[in-house]
């Protein structure tokens, strides 16, 4: 290729935003979310998942295994964290990022001048309010189709305890690998749940 057309396509793409072309491979780890499909059913026919999932529902006030009741209570929890908790603690670290405190006025207009801790706050919420409608799916497609299949409770609540439990504090840590991990599986898992309802599970 002549060194003109490359200098083009290289004006061409930074016309266009791209800086790093290289960086288009990123793309590939849309395949982990398939990969890790296989890792997630071994995980949700684990006791210990089951011990982890049936320990954290318990968090929910009220809620009894006799119940039956798992799949809400887990989405308690969740709605909980990921609109009430997290989205409280990111208006806090906007206020903690400018010492006027926040702007209840127009408390958005500052979040492009975030960094730091108060950057990962607001980041960590808006994490866990991406992934929310996915489980919101998952969970009300279970809940209505297969309720007392304990291998898609156990997916949903592997999802819930990676978020919540892993993703969310390792955001805030700023510690990217468990971080990525744990979305990657978490979403994995949430796949794996429609998968399975799609092809007959009850």
């Amino acid at each position: 290729m002549s060194q003109d057309k490359s200098a083009h396509i290289k004006q061409a793409a930074a016309d266009d935003g791209i800086k790093n072309p290289g960086g288009a491979a990123i793309a590939g780890v849309a395949a982990a979310y398939i990969g890790l499909v296989p890792v997630t059913s071994w995980l949700a026919k684990t006791g210990v998942l089951s011990s982890l999932v049936n320990g954290t529902v318990r968090l929910v006030p009220g809620y009894t295994s006799a119940s039956g009741r798992i799949i809400p209570a887990m989405s308690a929890l969740y709605i909980f964290w990921t609109f009430g908790a997290s989205g409280a603690i990111s208006a806090a670290g906007q206020a903690m990022a400018r010492e006027e405190g926040l702007d209840n006025d127009e408390p958005r207009k500052h979040v492009n001048n975030l960094r730091g801790l108060p950057l990962r706050l607001r980041s960590a919420h808006y994490g866990l309010l991406e992934n929310f409608p996915a489980f919101a799916l998952a969970a009300a497609l279970a809940q209505l189709l297969a309720p007392n299949n304990r291998v898609l409770v156990n997916l949903l609540g592997f999802h819930v305890i990676a978020k919540l439990f892993v993703f969310y504090p390792t955001y805030l840590l700023g510690v990217a690998p468990p971080r990525t991990l744990s979305h990657l599986s978490a979403t994995a898992a949430l796949i794996n749940v429609c998968w399975r309802l799609a092809t007959g599970a009850a």
